[in-house]
């Protein structure tokens, strides 16, 4: 197609999708939404509180959880060479199947299951029995640089995983953690061969904790963004 991107084109993908994203992926999300309820139902076993802190921790971990089953449950045949005729034959461009899948794998899995399990905990709360006394409210610092973080880091795994179902053709998931795995073990024995991580911690501990923290951000999003080129020429190349 001569137009890389064009908003009605893709306004026709978003909807397709959004019918593969409902179909294949929609009762995964309820059931990610509800997870609160099994920490609800062990509270009340055991006789125990849990915490609003401790909770919130448990739904940042089902909204980064969700990031890694997401590409593999709504595109899993996209780099399938029988099954992901229908994705190659898509009356759009390749910038516009990129853009459509970030959408539906970066940015509303965690929308939904941050909201959704948020609100089914809130729901919880409210009964007069079981371990929850305390609504779970985000911390005010959430607001500004921990907002930015956890956008940053869910980017990263996002992309990652994006990439990862677009070269593996089976178990994905375990697949792409497994080269995560060794990636992170690989940089890790690189740096420590030419002694980066001393002058690294050196600099994390004289550097003020904003510049830190601004500093390792932008290196999740350059890694993000790696990732998420890697995709795109990966969808852009792929023969079938």
């Amino acid at each position: 197609m001569n137009n890389t991107f064009d908003i009605k084109r893709f306004g026709q993908v978003v909807a397709k999708d959004w019918k593969n994203f409902i179909r294949n992926f929609g009762i995964s999300l309820i059931v990610w939404c509800c997870l609160p309820i099994l920490i609800w139902i062990f509270s009340l076993v055991v006789d125990v509180e849990v915490s609003g802190d401790a909770r919130l921790i448990f739904i940042a971990i089902f909204v980064y959880s969700v990031l890694l089953f997401a590409p593999a449950k709504i595109y899993g045949n996209a780099n399938l060479s029988r099954d992901g005729i229908s994705f190659a034959t898509l009356p759009a461009t390749s910038l516009e199947k990129f853009l459509s899948m970030v959408l539906y794998c970066s940015i509303l899995p965690p929308i939904i299951v941050g909201l959704g399990s948020w609100a089914i905990d809130s729901l919880l709360t409210l009964l007069p029995f079981g371990g929850f006394k305390e609504f779970v409210v985000l911390p005010k610092q959430f607001l500004g640089s921990m907002f930015i973080t956890a956008i940053c880091q869910c980017l990263m795994i996002s992309a990652m995983f994006q990439f990862g179902n677009m070269i593996f053709k089976k178990r994905k998931v375990g697949k792409t953690i497994a080269w995560a795995l060794l990636l992170l073990f690989v940089i890790t024995m690189l740096f420590q061969i030419v002694h980066l991580w001393g002058h690294i911690s050196a600099w994390l501990s004289t550097a003020r904790g904003k510049t830190a923290l601004w500093t390792i951000n932008a290196i999740v999003f350059a890694i993000a963004v790696v990732f998420y080129l890697f995709t795109y020429h990966r969808i852009k190349k792929q023969t079938y």
